[in-house]
């Protein structure tokens, strides 16, 4: 009878100090970031830090001088760390009894790595960079904290999905269908909830009446005013919209507005194509890690993506953006391309060209990436391919020039694109724009290589684990774009001294859109291991993960972290707090003022010519002609204040965060013009202000 030997267990003194290690380190670099004021309120509000604190038995206190104070308890905090490690660690000896603990240990080292760097550069960093590099740390706190915590959960093993009987992980090896089908069904149903709750929070918001007009409901009007003779245009405009933007994607949609007219149409179908953008992340994934289960950890995380989060709800509340309808046509164009399916590649890339102008950037840079990739190659069908890339690119090139130089200045009496005005100091037109980097070359590249720059860098990456980082070359495919990002410098009205408080506008707005599909492309790209001269992937070397999925499930962890403190959206920290001014208790509980609103709406005939504040144009989209009653001077009343000289009735929201309208004597009409305006009787409890031209008036 033969005897089994007896199964050799390797010393776990030292995998047992590694443990030990990592969570001292871990638990010290928790301590700071959550007792550091400058750095727990970039995390989230402080209700929801509170609640935390008290979890790991520390506090938040006020003191008499009405000073925060987080006091976090270094043993909670350990504790929390450690207990988790303790107990995998020992189901993974008692499973594997050769080495379980010892891969365990193995695996946690990039966490420990990662918190050691932290701590030297935070302890170092006052006496040899001095107080601005600190700053820096305590700016980056989210995402410093998504990476320690990402590092050291993807450490913990999970189970995995068998692929067909073969081996996950490993690139060109086969999966089986049945894999492909469980994880894709995965992630399409993670899709339609995805879809269903971000397009519910839309409805609440526009129930509530939080949408504003401007780059939202505007563009439901648009379609209106096209079926019904007014020309593709809101009133807001100066002119036709093609004097703002070569964006006419939406006018696809009209066959359907035809049949439900109503915004929120136009709503569902841009959560939708956000959601449906997952499907070519999932086949782009799969293809370059050649692993199914990758795939569907990436496609996941597009879900849990936050600079995503802001294209559906981003600044002030704007919900719909026709960027969102091009997104779609982007991601489904790049997996065409590398599938060799050209005809149906141009066909999405054609739609992409037609949601804005400088979409044609990106077009062009996949062009020309494309073209590197290929152009070198003996392969027939490769060469056909390069020919088809440089086309792409010829083509992008002349439309943005075409758009921005002829059609759009033609649509506005010979003025430049109004966005020139979006770059400061650095000129009010394209060839101002042109001039200064000619002429001040040092200039431009000081914004361009600037700390606010690296922010830009880490906002699009870190949520991804870096893994597009790994791909420099697809992300040349951006280049353009993101340089034009860097420039942009945006001013959001006095700061409490008097200066100019500047708004980054990545990710708060919606100009860093075309880049996602590039940044995705990059990601699934980026899983496939580079090898050194010795054989050895990177990833090898540096004691990161190695294999496809657990890299893609490394993106997923800082996709779902950096989203607990920077999206709006429930997987966001901040809609759960009471105190947000974004919560859900300040936005999405259910309040009266549409319906007091819908009140004065049955008394205004359609056929009237509204006035309104903000918020109160997503009501009148469907009246004869839909005013802005704002301090905004518009070409529409001569840029002179007040509203056009045939406005019918001018109704005032006193009520919304920017009003400036609380009562009646704010109004300027009543009191300069009091023979011309009456102040009709109030059925709102002072929410809403109506006045009406007086007919003698008109007369």
């Amino acid at each position: 009878m033969t005897r089994t030997p007896p199964v050799k267990r390797p010393p776990l003194l030292l995998p047992l100090l590694r443990l030990a290690t990592v969570s001292v380190l871990v638990t010290l670099m928790l301590w700071i970031l959550c007792g550091e004021q400058n750095c727990w309120q970039q995390l989230w509000p402080s209700d929801i830090h509170a609640g935390l604190l008290h979890w790991t038995g520390g506090q938040l206190r006020t003191d008499a001088a009405d000073r925060v104070h987080s006091e976090p308890s270094f043993p909670g905090l350990w504790l929390a760390v450690t207990l988790p490690l303790v107990v995998v660690g020992a189901v993974q000896q008692k499973r594997q009894p050769a080495g379980g603990l010892v891969d365990l240990s193995r695996r946690t080292m990039p966490c420990a790595i990662f918190a050691s760097v932290w701590l030297l550069l935070w302890w170092v960093a006052p006496l040899v960079f001095g107080g601005q590099f600190t700053q820096f740390l305590c700016t980056t706190t989210a995402f410093s904290l998504a990476l320690l915590l990402a590092l050291l959960w993807n450490a913990l093993p999970v189970p995995t999905l068998r692929q067909g009987g073969a081996a996950d992980g490993l690139a060109g090896q086969p999966t089986g269908i049945d894999g492909n089908r469980r994880t894709l069904l995965v992630v399409l149903l993670a899709a339609v909830v995805w879809q269903s709750v971000s397009f519910q929070l839309n409805r609440s918001l526009y129930d509530n009446l939080l949408v504003p007009h401007g780059d939202s409901a505007m563009y439901e009007e648009h379609l209106w005013n096209t079926w019904h003779g007014r020309g593709f245009r809101s009133y807001l405009d100066q002119g036709l919209f093609l004097g703002e933007h070569i964006q006419v994607v939406h006018l696809l949609l009209l066959p359907l507005h035809m049949l439900w007219p109503h915004y929120l149409l136009l709503e569902w179908i841009a959560t939708a194509c956000l959601a449906i953008c997952v499907v070519p992340i999932f086949s782009m994934t799969r293809r370059w890690s050649g692993s199914p289960q990758a795939a569907m950890w990436l496609a996941l995380a597009w879900l849990l993506y936050f600079p995503m989060h802001y294209l559906d709800i981003a600044i002030d509340l704007k919900t719909l953006r026709p960027s969102c309808y091009g997104l779609a046509a982007l991601f489904w164009g790049i997996d065409l391309a590398e599938r060799r399916r050209l005809k149906s590649a141009t066909v999405c890339f054609l739609i992409a060209l037609l949601t804005q102008e400088d979409f044609a950037l990106i077009t062009g840079g996949i062009g020309l990436v494309l073209w590197l990739l290929r152009w070198r190659t003996a392969d027939p069908d490769q060469r056909a391919i390069a020919r088809w890339s440089a086309g792409l690119t010829a083509a992008s090139v002349a439309w943005v020039l075409l758009a921005v130089l002829v059609v759009i200045p033609a649509f506005r009496g010979g003025e430049v694109v109004h966005y020139s005005r979006y770059f400061g100091d650095l000129g009010n037109s394209p060839g101002d724009l042109l001039k200064t980097s000619l002429t001040q070359p040092v200039k431009v590249a000081a914004i361009l290589f600037s700390q606010r720059t690296l922010l830009y860098v880490l906002v699009l990456s870190v949520p991804l684990a870096l893994l597009p980082l790994r791909r420099p070359l697809l992300l040349v495919a951006g280049g353009a774009t993101f340089a034009m990002l860097s420039l942009i410098q945006l001013g959001n009205g006095p700061g409490d001294a008097g200066q100019t408080v500047e708004l980054p506008p990545v990710p708060y707005h919606h100009f860093h859109a075309p880049l996602l599909p590039v940044i995705f492309w990059a990601a699934a790209a980026g899983l496939r291991g580079r090898a050194d001269g010795r054989g050895r992937t990177l990833s090898q070397r540096a004691g990161l993960p190695q294999a496809p999925a657990d890299r893609a499930r490394l993106a997923l962890l800082c996709a779902a972290l950096t989203a607990a403190s920077g999206s709006l959206l429930p997987c966001g920290a901040a809609y759960w707090s009471d105190k947000a001014d974004w919560g859900r208790t300040r936005l999405y509980q259910p309040n009266d003022r549409a319906e007091k609103l819908q009140r004065i709406l049955a008394r205004i005939p359609p056929t009237a010519r509204v006035a309104s504040t903000d918020y109160v144009h997503t009501r009148l989209t469907h009246y004869e002609r839909s005013y802005d009653y704002s301090d905004y001077l518009r070409a529409v009343n001569n840029y002179r204040p007040g509203v056009p000289a045939d406005t019918d009735y001018i109704i005032i929201d006193t009520g919304h965060r920017y009003s400036t309208i609380r009562r009646p004597e704010d109004i300027r009409e009543l009191r300069e013009e009091p023979g011309t305006w009456e102040l009709l009787p109030d059925e709102t409890d002072g929410m809403f202000l109506v006045l009406r031209r007086v007919p003698a008036a008109v007369n």
